[in-house]
């Protein structure tokens, strides 16, 4: 504790102490003494008991969550209002801090008896009125628990403290005192974060005269950058010249709206030393800003630095630089270090965002892009709307930071053995998936106005045939009037609850679908009314007026296993074995003279695990070109090839599929419908024929367990620290986690080699515009589909030489769906 005290105090920042007094005490008096004061309150907290405190004036920043609580997000997480708080909290108790609570009283009845009775006083003032015996005899019985727990969870607002706004004010710190605590400690990370956050500013040299006018410094410098206005053409072509020499360039950019894809540039950083950076305003900042250079005018120039393949590029994230800069008619190429990725290699399950990444790695604490454009009551400010003062330190201070971090993390690549994943993969193809955002894919929007109107007429029947088997009228999308309808009325048993009800999730219909037939009409209308509300009402919506495309956003640092994600919208989630998802897919069209060509590669987790494993009876299965779930039919069930059935060859895939996912029996059993017992030999019986699978998962789970990360042919790695765990689901999912990894890992791979080797068009008018799972989708000219279908396949069968041949099987349609 005293070690924490030394280094607060090196930070400046004042102690608050009282003898015999809890901190939650501490805070609410210093909250009560703000408030007289007419002082506006940020509480930083995760403790719940704390939310009783927020007010108009006060607010709650949950730093584990990065969420901040006022009253409509207090009163919308407890359901009563702030005052009752307290209330609800001595009802419903806490263990973990010894507050009793009322048994049998939990959140919901808590709040159902507040927002009734008001308070818990006028609770046990009207015991007589609760219909429910069960909690009227929980009340009546632990009366004086109840009262005990509202003192226990009541916050001391009048215990004395010298509050003095002064002393409270922020101080710079003590670096040198840092340090020393930090070096005494072995704080080795934090000593380095802290030479990282602290540039050499005492011995940089003035700004020379000469550039005064045209570049002019800016007095609201931003943790330790120091940002420099640029607003004629000749500052800029300087900075131009000094770059080209330099061989690098670090940047970043500003668009009016957050995404890239749909943003309009505002202005644009550069940074070619740490610590220093220059932001270049193409749009008037506010009514007062100063007059910004014309994008028309100085196009020819960023076109020549940021066209420039041998000037080095280095950004936060420079995909979003280049579709931005796409957007403007600039390119960039010359893609060198994404501080973004090299994050996400070095440990893809944490975060990457800019707030996080730069307080993680340089020790700076900023505030967010969505913490500088909120304007409070639920209001954003467009970036162009903000003053100079705001927008320049934040966006100048991006590419100074991206600076940093290469000269941080760039070593780190080569050293912990990711350096080529990143500059030969990952790096190049956030390029290509830049491309492919500004791109887009052409929609149909027609079509899916006809796909509505069937939704619609679909849904209605199902509700009236909902109404017909239930007996009566109610609310198919309301979960609490369908579990009173279920488990009160037709008498179902509940398989789960969650904190507040009876479950009536998608698994649990499914299990009751064999009692009745409302559970699986209600699975029918949700599935129908998610993919209505997801793809069919969304989309058109999300079609570029300008461009008649949909131009989704790839992300490449999102799963950990290396696949590729998508959003606004996510076209990797539209099913492709339901109707309606077929239907969805066919909006999805060629442009006129074109044909869309989708090329998919055949069973590839399978075609790695034979490769990683290699197992004989894989290799020889897929180098003789057999069916391998026929094969694993023929080698668990021992038949012949004549005698195995459809049903068999089934199960065989089940098992072939399960075996790459760590499925257990439990799982197959499930997926089968079969007992655990014959599931369990099903999978015995695998591994005794598929020897090899037995030995690469049994040696991949060792070294999991040793403490090594797990990896993909080409280095990708996943640490698992779950797998030592004492909880045991949580160190059953991480062996699972740990026996996919390397396959799953390996097809993302795989795919991100395709992709970059299709980057150059296999004919001159194809271009790629999606991918899904382990799918391609190019848009080519008509007259040249024959040409382009053999190409993609020789480019794709050949990224890699696998054990076993990798095949790809290929379609050409008029519209996504036609393809297959």
């Amino acid at each position: 504790m005293r070690g924490c005290e030394e280094i607060v105090r090196a930070f400046n920042v004042e102690i608050l102490k009282l003898e015999g007094v809890e901190a939650d005490d501490l805070i609410a008096a210093c909250v009560a003494c703000a408030r007289e004061r007419g002082i506006r309150v940020v509480i930083v907290a995760a403790d719940k008991d704390l939310m009783q405190l927020v007010g108009p004036d006060v607010l709650m920043w949950d730093t584990m969550r990065d969420r901040v609580f006022g009253v409509p997000e207090v009163e919308e997480r407890f359901g009563v209002r702030v005052d009752q708080v307290r209330d609800l909290l001595a009802l419903t108790g806490d263990t973990s801090d010894n507050v009793p609570g009322v048994p049998s009283v939990g959140p919901k009845t808590a709040r159902d008896l507040l927002v009734e009775f008001g308070t818990l006083e006028g609770i046990y003032a009207n015991l007589d009125r609760i219909t429910k015996k069960s909690v009227r005899e929980a009340l009546t019985k632990h009366r004086d628990a109840a009262f005990l727990s509202q003192k226990l969870v009541t916050l001391r607002h009048d215990c004395w403290i010298d509050f003095d706004i002064e002393r409270l004010r922020r101080k710079p710190r003590d670096i040198q005192k840092l340090r020393a605590i930090y070096s005494e400690l072995g704080f080795s990370r934090l000593l380095t974060q802290l030479d990282a956050a602290e540039p050499q500013a005492a011995r940089r040299a003035p700004e020379p005269a000469a550039k005064a006018s045209a570049v002019a410094s800016s007095s609201s410098g931003s943790s330790a950058s120091e940002p420099h206005l640029v607003t004629n053409r000749d500052a800029l072509a300087e900075l131009v010249a000094r770059a080209e020499t330099a061989g690098f360039a670090a940047l970043d950019v500003a668009t009016h709206v957050p995404s890239p894809t749909h943003g309009r540039l505002v202005g644009i950083a550069l940074s070619l030393e740490p610590g220093r950076a220059y932001y270049v305003p193409l749009v008037q900042h506010g009514l007062d800003g100063p007059k910004p250079l014309a994008l028309t005018e100085v196009r020819p120039l960023l076109a020549r630095l940021f066209g420039n393949a041998g000037i080095r590029k280095i950004g936060l994230e420079l995909k979003r630089c280049a579709v931005a800069l796409g957007r403007a008619e600039v390119p960039l190429s010359g893609f060198a270090f994404d501080a973004k990725i090299a994050s996400y290699l070095f440990d893809p399950e944490q975060r990457h965002d800019r707030k996080t990444l730069v307080q993680r790695e340089l020790g700076i604490v900023e505030a967010s892009y969505e913490e500088l454009t909120r304007l409070g009551r639920g209001k954003v400010a467009m970036l162009e709307d903000l003053p100079i003062e705001v927008v320049m330190p934040y966006v100048a201070a991006g590419a100074d930071y991206a600076l940093r971090l290469e000269q941080r993390l760039g070593p780190r690549l080569s050293e912990e053995g990711l350096g080529k994943l990143f500059s030969e993969v990952e790096v190049p193809l956030a390029a290509v998936l830049a491309d492919m955002e500004r791109r887009g894919v052409l929609v149909d929007t027609s079509v899916l106005a006809t796909i509505g109107a069937a939704c619609e007429a679909e849904l209605a029947r199902l509700e009236r045939e909902a109404h017909r088997v239930a007996g009566r009228e109610f609310n198919v999308h309301s979960p609490r009037q369908l579990e009173t309808l279920l488990f009160d009325e037709l008498g179902m048993k509940p398989l789960k609850r969650t904190k507040t009800s009876r479950s009536t999730d998608a698994a649990t219909l499914e299990a009751l679908s064999e009692q009745h037939e409302l559970p699986r009409l209600i699975l029918e209308i949700r599935q129908i009314a998610k993919l209505k509300g997801t793809y069919v009402d969304a989309l058109p919506a999300l079609v570029d007026p300008s461009t008649g495309r949909i131009h989704s956003s790839w992300e490449q640092t999102v799963a950990a296993t290396g696949r590729l994600s998508s959003s606004d919208p996510n076209l990797q989630n539209i099913p492709i074995r339901t109707e309606l998802g077929r239907k969805i897919r066919a909006a999805f069209v060629a442009p006129p003279g074109h044909r869309l060509v989708s090329a998919d590669y055949s069973q590839i987790e399978l075609r790695v695990l034979a490769h990683l494993s290699q197992d004989p009876v894989l290799l020889d299965a897929y180098r003789t070109g057999q069916d391998i779930h026929t094969r694993t039919a023929m080698e668990i069930f021992e038949v012949d090839e004549a005698h195995v059935t459809r049903e068999l060859r089934t199960r065989a895939k089940a098992v072939n599929f399960g075996v790459i996912y760590g499925q257990g029996d439990s799982g197959l059993a499930k997926a089968l419908g079969i007992s655990r017992t014959e599931a369990s030999s099903f999978i015995a019986a695998y591994f005794r024929r598929y020897e090899g699978v037995r030995r690469f998962m049994n040696e991949t789970l060792e070294r999991a367990r040793a403490g090594e990360a797990v990896q993909s042919l080409l280095g990708r790695r996943r640490h698992l620290p779950a797998i030592r765990s004492a909880n045991r689901a949580e160190r059953l999912a991480a062996e699972r986690v740990a026996m996919n990894m390397p396959i799953q890992g390996t097809a993302a791979d795989l795919l991100k080699l395709a992709m970059l080797s299709l980057s150059t068009p296999v004919t001159p008018g194809t271009r790629m515009i999606l991918t899904v799972h382990d799918e391609l989708v190019f848009e080519v000219p008509e007259e040249e589909v024959p040409e382009a279908i053999e190409a993609i396949r020789a480019r794709m069968e050949s990224v890699y030489p696998l054990a076993v041949p990798l095949v790809v099987e290929i379609g050409h349609g008029k519209d996504w769906n036609d393809a297959h």
